[in-house]
């Protein structure tokens, strides 16, 4: 059985319900694919918290968290099963520090599909790419 790794990923929407997408840096495992900010969950640490302390190592950055954005997202990649659990988060600082990611672009939701994600993420820019940003509460 692979192993299981839970992470967790911010779909942070700015004023303008434009997506933050980052791309992963090119020495790292999976690098130049687009993802959800984020990073594994740490034993103890609920989902929220663990997003928070990412956001925070990555980018130097607090956000709030919202609510999630749909069912956490499954992919077996040679490493590992990725569960990829998404909530929908907004900054509240803006020091964009990039430890983790070579690039950053806010997103227009359709242009979200754009982009090569890493295919734990890519589900999750899809349900996106459908709904309605307007009714998103943060």
């Amino acid at each position: 059985m692979a192993k299981q790794i839970k992470v967790v990923g911010a779909a942070i929407l700015n004023e303008n319900r434009q997506i933050l997408a980052s791309k992963r840096n090119d020495n790292r495992v999976l690098g130049t694919l687009w993802e959800f900010p984020g990073g594994k969950i740490n034993l103890g640490e609920t989902p929220e918290e663990a997003l928070q302390r990412e956001l925070f190592e990555e980018f130097n950055d607090s956000i709030q968290v919202g609510e999630q954005v749909c069912p956490t997202s499954v992919y077996c990649y040679k490493f590992g099963e990725v569960h990829l659990t998404v909530y929908f988060a907004k900054l509240v600082t803006h020091h964009f520090d990039l430890v983790a990611h070579s690039k950053l672009k806010w997103c227009d939701q359709n242009d979200l599909l754009n982009l090569n994600w890493a295919d734990a993420d890519l589900p999750i820019a899809k349900y996106i790419n459908k709904i309605d940003l307007k009714e998103v509460k943060i």
